[in-house]
């Protein structure tokens, strides 16, 4: 059926109110203790990593054609939620469950929906993607930072097609009103991630700092809840370059940043957040957060 389409504040009015929003989170803590249940389970240079940088990278974990796959059924899911989802704005919330949000510059542009699309939400509990989510090698770097009860709480996939620009400095957990802290996020590189095609870039050893004021994204028609961290030094950024089926691990108060995609190619990732399984939700619970349990007492969780 055809989808319904909702007028709604430009992306320029939405980021001023999702930074006032958000903000409220500034100021918040964490110890290193909270994210550092037993970094014995990791070797040692991934231990060193996460305590000093906030950060490692796991090097080929998954396929190069299950990476493809993820490519395949994202499109599709994307596909489906325009025809049969609830849109407004070029965001669809598809039958399905999933939320698809279209590249701002790119709404009603016309184009193929694999051009157009931004961000595909709420995957965890799906195929191809939900074995990833509870992947051994994943499942114990999560135990070795969180604990033995962990949860998924977000997915999305995100293409970063030419032409796009890129996501400004800022911290996860900016984006979560959670009572526990910090979360971890999982990003898996279903394609190459060079500096050209828009790579994170990701600043070590800011995760030891509380959570930052974030302000709007400036530039004029940004997408949708973008907002940056202007007052920080960012001289020892490096960027993390990786190959389909690299996986970053990152603290979510480590501040990263993407770049703009100048080259021919798309970059594509998988990203999960991960938190404890205890957590509770502060105030409204946004339609993107979903706790699906992957550990408890540091046994992997069944898929049901």
């Amino acid at each position: 059926m055809d989808s319904q389409v909702i007028e709604t504040p430009n992306a320029d009015v939405g980021n001023q109110a999702a930074a006032d929003f958000m903000n409220q989170q500034v100021g918040r803590v964490t110890a290193p203790s909270a994210s550092q249940f037993d970094l014995s389970l990791l070797e040692d240079a991934l231990a060193r990593g996460w305590a000093e940088n906030g950060f490692f990278i796991l090097r080929g974990l998954v396929a190069p054609d299950v990476c493809d796959a993820m490519s395949a059924a994202a499109i599709d899911l994307f596909t489906r939620a325009e025809d049969d989802g609830h849109s407004f704005a070029g965001h669809h919330f598809g039958d399905s469950g999933v939320i698809a949000v279209e590249e701002a510059a790119r709404v009603g542009s016309g184009a193929a929906a694999d051009q157009r699309m931004s961000k595909l939400f709420n995957l965890h509990r799906k195929e191809p993607f939900r074995s990833f989510a509870s992947h051994p090698t994943v499942l114990r770097a999560l135990h070795a930072i969180l604990g033995p009860d962990v949860s998924c709480f977000n997915s999305q996939y995100i293409f970063k097609n030419p032409g796009v620009w890129g996501q400004p400095w800022h911290q996860d957990s900016l984006y979560y009103a959670f009572d526990r802290m910090p979360q971890v996020g999982v990003w898996l590189a279903t394609s190459k991630a060079t500096v050209e095609n828009g790579c994170l870039f990701v600043a070590p050893g800011s995760h030891l700092e509380p959570i930052l004021p974030h302000v709007p994204d400036a530039r004029p028609g940004s997408n949708f809840g973008y907002v940056e961290v202007v007052d920080y030094d960012y001289a020892r950024a490096v960027p993390a370059l990786m190959e389909p089926g690299d996986v970053l691990v990152f603290h979510s108060f480590l501040l990263h940043k993407s770049n703009d995609n100048v080259s021919d190619d798309r970059r594509s990732a998988l990203v999960y957040h991960y938190g404890h399984s205890a957590t509770e939700v502060l105030g409204p619970r946004s339609a993107t957060i979903d706790f699906m349990p992957v550990l408890e007492g540091g046994e992997p969780v069944t898929a049901g």
